[in-house]
């Protein structure tokens, strides 16, 4: 679940950049944002602990994709 609302955060992000904001990528914005941040402000105890979070899980996120990526490569030449 952290992967794909990573890699949904980080496309809804570069869309914005280069088409521009609309009704469907402010939702998926919203509802990876939402994901990803939710049981982090559940478990924190502070507000540096909710950002730190954040930004944990991320990253953990942005590097399960690209683990992914790794293993269908090493499977493919095995």
């Amino acid at each position: 679940m952290r992967a794909a609302s990573s890699l949904s955060l980080i496309g809804a992000t570069t869309y914005i950049v280069f088409a521009g904001f609309n009704l469907i990528v402010a939702f998926v914005l919203v509802l990876s944002f939402g994901a990803i941040a939710t049981p982090v402000v559940i478990a924190a105890d502070s507000a540096l602990e909710c950002i730190t979070g954040f930004f944990e899980v991320f990253v953990e996120g942005v590097l399960s994709v690209f683990e992914m990526i790794g293993n269908i490569i090493g499977s493919i030449f095995g």
